[in-house]
């Protein structure tokens, strides 16, 4: 990720930063306009948690079923994330059916993804 690549004349102009680089997330980060304390990074790779952690983003390693010093949260797949992190969901009956809605807390900082062309 590089907010400056469009500007380039030259393919090492301007280099393009990928996870685990802080500098990566950094600019992630920056791009969403999302505070780093209220966004959650999900991950199946502990160097990107890790890096993602030391940005000060929330993390998930996912794949996993051990705790880990990286993470802050831990999961076998992305399917347990209402279990393993209850406090962003509500959970609420409405004639017997039970749904789950986002709450306005922790997942405000989700944004509406961009394609990216590779």
């Amino acid at each position: 990720m590089n907010p400056n690549l469009s500007k380039s004349t030259s393919p090492d102009e301007f280099p393009v930063l990928l996870k685990p680089s802080m500098d990566a997330i950094k600019i992630a980060v920056h791009a969403a306009d999302v505070d780093p304390r209220r966004t959650l990074f999900l991950d199946d790779n502990a160097r990107n948690v890790a890096a993602g952690k030391a940005v000060g983003l929330r993390t998930v390693l996912v794949g996993k079923t051990v705790k880990s010093k990286e993470a802050d949260y831990v999961m076998e797949n992305v399917n347990k994330l209402a279990q393993v992190i209850p406090e962003i969901w509500v959970i609420g009956k409405n004639n017997g059916d039970q749904s789950i809605n986002r709450t306005r807390s922790e997942l405000d900082s989700i944004l509406e993804t961009t394609p990216v062309g590779a």
